[in-house]
């Protein structure tokens, strides 16, 4: 490039030269045409040593620098590679059900707006543990169960993954005779349509087994549940109760009956630690099924099991007493001083 500048230069010099002459009279030209001669003689002779150079130079091969260029590292997130069968629609029954569906992680606001244009009304949003939140959900198939399955639960673990209840397992539970398998396709579908493409866990049960379902011989099945309050005051009880600290959500079903989503202690929460299931935040909050002057819930030991199928009897030692303690923490919204009412 240098050298060609030089040439450029050294051939508008000759020019101006030139132009310098035409502006000499005849007398001026005459005596120093032989100067002017002299000195075109040696440019063009520079000009063809220059040629010469140019033309070495480029027979010369390029030496690679050796400076550090910086490289700006673009980090793209990997999508999860789940072990489970992806989600299909079935015609047919299936010999078993999964307990949960997961998926690839998403922000909890994004979530949220998926839901909500999928047909879905947010109840709460509930912090678990640290980076585990739980969304509450339902929409009008749900709701019209009037049943504890009337709220889904979806945990969402920070760039690891979501979870959500699986409607079909827990209605075969919690429905009895009342559920038919597909009855939920619709629900599942737009699930699908919020979360993308959703694979089964690995929590699974029999599906002829989940209506008459419990832990082992002699454990509590669906109907045995706990009576935590009586009185024509329950609905009115639970709105005078701090909400921010005990409820979670309250939601009034078309049969008349109210489902509430209780918080509870995050001590309680730690349970789930103990068995390394943090994962399976999604089976709280706890509920409580307000009808006909009566507030019931499920048995823990019946809940737990339900929603933590791949428990061990060693692992179901090891929460012996969370049974206990989730019942604790919730009487303790429908207390009224002493309330003799209140029966176990």
């Amino acid at each position: 490039m240098r050298l060609n500048i030089i040439i450029l230069l050294l051939m508008f010099a000759v020019g101006s030269a030139y132009a310098d002459l035409s502006q000499l009279n005849t007398e001026e030209c005459n005596s120093t045409i032989g100067l002017q001669n002299a000195e075109i003689t040696m440019l063009k002779e520079k000009i063809k040593k220059l040629e010469a150079e140019l033309e070495t130079f480029k027979k010369v091969k390029p030496i690679a620098s050796k400076a550090i260029i910086p490289v700006t590292t673009v980090v793209v997130p990997r999508e999860k590679v789940f072990k489970g069968k992806k989600f299909v629609v079935r015609t047919s029954e299936p010999k078993e059900l999964t307990a949960y569906y997961t998926s690839n992680p998403q922000t909890v606001e994004k979530l949220k707006f998926k839901l909500e244009i999928n047909g879905f009304d947010i109840l709460a949003v509930d912090e678990i543990f640290k980076n585990e939140m739980v969304i509450s959900f339902t929409n009008e198939a749900l709701q019209n169960t009037n049943s504890f399955l009337s709220v889904l639960h979806m945990s969402v673990s920070k760039d690891v993954e979501i979870r959500v209840q699986n409607p079909s397992y827990f209605g075969a539970a919690f429905l009895q005779d009342q559920f038919k398998y597909g009855q939920f396709t619709e629900t599942l579908k737009a699930l699908e349509s919020t979360l993308g493409e959703m694979y089964e866990a690995e929590d699974k049960l029999g599906l002829s087994n989940l209506s008459n379902y419990h832990f082992m011989l002699g454990m509590p099945h669906f109907n045995d549940m706990i009576v935590v309050a009586k009185g024509d005051d329950i609905v009115e009880r639970v709105s005078e109760t701090n909400a921010t600290k005990h409820i979670s959500y309250v939601l009034a079903l078309p049969n008349g009956s109210t489902l509430v989503g209780h918080k509870l202690d995050h001590k309680t929460y730690d349970y789930l630690k103990k068995i390394k299931a943090e994962k399976n935040a999604q089976i709280f909050p706890y509920e409580v099924m307000i009808k006909d002057e009566k507030a019931v819930m499920l048995s823990p030991k019946y809940y737990l099991a339900l929603s933590l199928p791949l428990l061990s009897m060693t692992d179901f030692l090891k929460i012996a007493s969370a049974p206990d303690e989730i019942e604790k923490d919730i009487k303790i919204v429908y207390e009224k001083e002493k309330d003799s009412s209140l029966v176990k």
